[in-house]
């Protein structure tokens, strides 16, 4: 899968060098450089996969112009870059994949493009795990729509809809067949077996991760569970006494998961809401950050901010920035700023 990258701003003269130099392995395929906010917002349409925009362009700055996107305008992964450190938390308080110093060091610039290719695969797998899902239960509902016109149909789906608004791509699946259609029809008819389906890789890993987010089995009811929709503003449930929380419980309208707390990467505040971050999703339900601290073991989640409590299992990094903060990176690329009044809390 090529990345499409699109490179917003006023870059060194090295970078596009520095561009072409990338390891094969990324396959990235550079759409084009854009100064102003003019062209760089008309080279958002198709929506590529990356943007890599510089803290300055000819007439804004690049954070003004990444925060006048809408979400539909938004590439899946955006990489900053910028000669003052400083910028960095600018960067990642807009949700940025990464951001790489200016000057740009050839390894550092490999290292961002490589998380953000990674934060591209993973969205478009779950919104292809999304889409057939989808399909699954059309036909469940219909009860005329083969297996094998299920994946064609969402293997084409996802690859219009791999950033969420229409213009991206993602894996396709590979369909092995045994036997045509026709000769399966004929097969059903004279009461034979008809052969198999078996989706490739990256559709089992799809439906993998889907299932990881809902698995609520008979021996799992009994565990106790954070419910961040109670009046006091979360509690553990279900007979345990004190016990610790394995799952939280997230109300979506009239559904309700259960996501296993070994899922999450961090919840974070968002006004009466908390987001949860669990496998490459976000769910979004009433709550407290107050009420997740106290309910959880603080030595696996910790509070780093006044509006995030993190996985410390998911920690792989962790970089000073000027001030007294600094940034955690994640194991699966994200990055979330840790605050100085926190930071003695992450050891």
């Amino acid at each position: 899968m090529a990345l499409r990258v699109v490179v917003l701003g006023q870059v060194p003269a090295t970078l596009p060098e520095q561009l072409a130099h990338l390891p094969a392995s990324l396959d990235v395929s550079v759409l084009g450089y854009h100064a102003d906010s003019t062209s760089a917002r008309a080279a958002l349409s198709p929506v590529p996969d990356i943007a890599l925009v510089s803290a300055e362009l000819a007439d804004m700055s690049g954070f003004a112009f990444v925060q006048s996107l809408s979400p539909s305008e938004r590439p899946t992964a955006i990489v900053f870059a910028s000669s003052r450190e400083e910028d960095a938390v600018h960067a990642f308080e807009l949700q940025a994949t990464d951001f790489v110093p200016v000057p740009v060091v050839a390894d550092r610039l490999s290292d961002a493009i490589t998380r953000a290719r990674q934060q591209v695969l993973q969205v478009a797998l779950l919104r292809t795990a999304d889409e057939l899902q989808r399909l699954i239960g059309e036909a469940n509902a219909s009860g005329n729509l083969e297996l094998g016109a299920l994946f064609t149909r969402a293997s084409s789906n996802g690859h219009a809809n791999g950033n969420g608004n229409g213009n991206g791509h993602a894996p396709a699946a590979t369909i092995e067949q045994e036997e045509s259609a026709d000769a399966r029809r004929r097969k059903r008819a004279s009461g034979q077996s008809t052969g198999t389906l078996i989706p490739s890789t990256p559709w089992r890993a799809a439906r993998n991760t889907e299932h990881s987010l809902a698995r609520f089995t008979r021996d799992e009811a009994e565990e106790p569970v954070l419910d961040l929709t109670q009046d006091d503003g979360g509690r553990a449930s279900s007979g345990h006494g004190d016990a610790r929380p394995l799952r939280v419980l997230v109300r979506e309208g009239r559904r309700t998961r259960f996501v296993p707390l070994s899922d999450v990467d961090w919840f974070e505040a968002d006004g009466n809401y908390i987001l949860v971050h669990a496998a490459g999703e976000k769910y979004r339900t009433r709550g407290t950050i107050t009420a997740i601290e106290s309910a959880l073991d603080p030595r696996q989640f910790v509070r780093i901010h006044r509006r995030i409590v993190v996985n410390m299992d998911r920690v792989r990094e962790m970089s000073p920035l000027p001030g007294g903060d600094g940034l955690l990176m994640l194991g699966n690329g994200s990055t979330l700023r840790l605050s100085r009044t926190y930071r003695s809390r992450v050891r």
